[in-house]
């Protein structure tokens, strides 16, 4: 059987076998071989087989071309090169054989990957919405995927049918079959409606992508509610997550920035008897310290210039839920004692209002500060430290769990992975993640994947194609950081003051005649912003 086999950047992507008498190929849904480029018309080109030769027959009105010659209507010849954008289709008289198994188009087709003829081994479905992604252990023999309620499978989304197709394992197989759907479900650019695959397939059903591959010894264990590692750590937070969450007891996350900590939070959420209430996240260091008071307790209307209207806070949209309060160090004196009685009698009272009301919320907090010795030097209250560590949970660096970079990396290019590309990290790539002292931690590798696949030239992600977010800056040697989400420059900026005025004072004893010195700034200037950081005593004159 003659077919085509197409190419895209030089890399075999399809075989199509020419089984039926004409054939369309364009960018048009109604194609029946759609190519997804906008070079390409919506029905491009036909060709039409009567048994013996194969006739092309352009459809776009300005040509088509085989070779270096556009071409409006002739014979194609075995070897003849079609250009279509960026792919390419090379026609084959006679196909590669039984044993390539070309695509073949119509009420029936069939495809077969190298690995399909492979004895069976375990299964997963990992489906991919945007950036969220989930992973189904393949239990039985076969299983639905839809909308249904019924579906063995449930995904939600909008251009996905009640019953959209059923796959069942055959040997070393897999039979997808297309149950009437709407919108179809696609292998690459071809829609499919009955297709043998092999291990790993994926398929794309409205705006989701459906994934078949095989279970890794090393992926079994290596993901919770989106926690992925395999260290010693991670699998120890993880004990420790699932037998903490059904729990009411506030819970304190402490770990370096980038490590994940709203993750653990969701994850402790998600596996609590409050899953089906808000899950509601509060960055402290993001808001001015004139807003915090009402984003977390709300406001009455009229209680301050520009409250036009009532306004819950973010304890009584969590009522029944998690409130999770992230960088919880930066949270200014005055509230900390609002926040502990909140803990503690569960009342809490919106700007200007006259009477408490009563929440039921569970508290989670988060922070890279170490919250006890801050409550030593008094920048933090050391009853609400001891009342929100109840249950500490602690974040490894990714420095020290250097064998979960590989797995992270490879989840993150899942992620953001064009749909209906598979794109690699190639060895030398993968040394160099592995040398990495990832001082952003995950979000730094996630930022390093991401920005990689961007740029990248090729099929693969190569050395050349990894930057790393802390560059050096060649004129002053200091290393720049990322700016964290949620927050603004200004804000950045006056955290980064503060951290250097703290190193100064540690360096130098808590001499703060030497600290002004030496940081270039008025001895008053200083005293000012110590006394706005809460780090002076009371018996301190800033005047004096």
């Amino acid at each position: 059987m003659p077919e085509l086999v197409f190419f895209r950047r030089g890399e075999e992507v399809l075989r199509v076998g020419l089984g039926r008498e004409r054939m369309v190929l364009g960018r048009g849904d109604k194609s029946d071989v759609v190519i997804p480029d906008p070079e390409v018309s919506r029905q491009q080109v036909a060709l039409v087989f009567d048994g013996t030769r194969c006739t092309l027959q352009d459809l776009s009105g300005k040509g088509t071309q085989v070779g270096d010659t556009p071409v409006t209507q002739g014979e194609l010849a075995d070897g003849a090169d079609i250009s279509l954008g960026q792919w390419r289709a090379v026609f084959r008289l006679h196909g590669s054989g039984e044993s390539e198994g070309p695509t073949e188009v119509g009420s029936r087709t069939e495809i077969q990957s190298k690995d399909s003829v492979s004895r069976w081994q375990p299964a997963q479905v990992r489906i991919k919405q945007g950036a969220s992604e989930t992973v189904h252990k393949l239990q039985g023999d076969s299983f639905t995927v839809g909308k249904d309620p019924s579906c063995d499978l449930v995904v939600q989304d909008s251009f996905i049918s009640g019953r959209h197709l059923k796959v069942v394992r055959r040997d070393g197989h897999f039979q997808v079959v297309d149950t009437n759907s709407t919108n179809g479900t696609w292998l690459g650019p071809v829609r499919v409606f009955e297709v043998q695959v092999g291990l790993p397939t994926t398929l794309r059903l409205g705006q989701t992508e459906l994934t078949l591959e095989p279970v890794t010894p090393a992926r079994r264990e290596q993901a919770f509610r989106g926690l992925i590692g395999n260290d010693a750590s991670v699998r120890q937070l993880v004990e420790l997550i699932q037998r903490v969450a059904p729990s009411s007891a506030a819970v304190a996350i402490l770990g370096e920035s980038g490590t994940g900590k709203e993750l653990v939070a969701r994850a402790l959420h998600d596996c609590s008897q409050r899953a089906d209430k808000a899950f509601i996240p509060v960055n402290c260091a993001a808001i001015s310290k004139e807003l915090i008071e009402s984003e977390l307790f709300g406001h009455e209307k009229g209680s301050f210039t520009g409250a036009t209207n009532a306004r819950k806070g973010a304890f009584e949209e969590a009522d029944g839920g998690t409130l999770f309060l992230d960088e919880i160090g930066e949270l200014p004196l005055d509230l900390q004692a609002k926040l502990l009685r909140a803990l503690e009698s569960g009342e809490i009272k919106r700007v200007g209002a006259s009477r408490p009301v009563n929440v039921d919320v569970r508290v989670v907090a988060a922070t890279n500060r170490d919250l006890l010795s801050a409550s030593r030097d008094g920048r933090f209250r050391e009853d609400l430290y001891y009342r929100l560590c109840v249950v500490p949970l602690h974040l490894p660096p990714l420095r020290s769990r250097k064998g979960d970079i590989l797995a992270l990396a490879e989840h993150f290019l899942r992620m953001y992975s064009p749909r209906g590309q598979t794109v690699r990290l190639t060895p030398a790539t993968i040394e160099r993640l592995q040398q990495h002292a990832w001082p952003g931690n995950i979000r730094e590798l996630r930022n390093v994947v991401h920005r990689g696949l961007l740029l990248r030239k090729g099929a693969n992600i190569e050395p050349s194609d990894i930057t790393f977010d802390q560059e050096v800056n060649r004129e002053t040697g200091v290393a720049v950081p990322e700016l964290p989400p949620g927050m603004t420059l200004e804000q950045m900026l006056l955290k980064l003051e503060r951290q250097i005025v703290e190193a100064a004072l540690r360096r130098y004893n808590n001499n703060r005649e030497r600290v002004a010195r030496e940081l270039g700034v008025a001895r008053s200037t200083l005293f000012k912003r110590l006394k706005e950081w809460g780090l002076t005593r009371q018996e301190e004159d800033p005047e004096s």
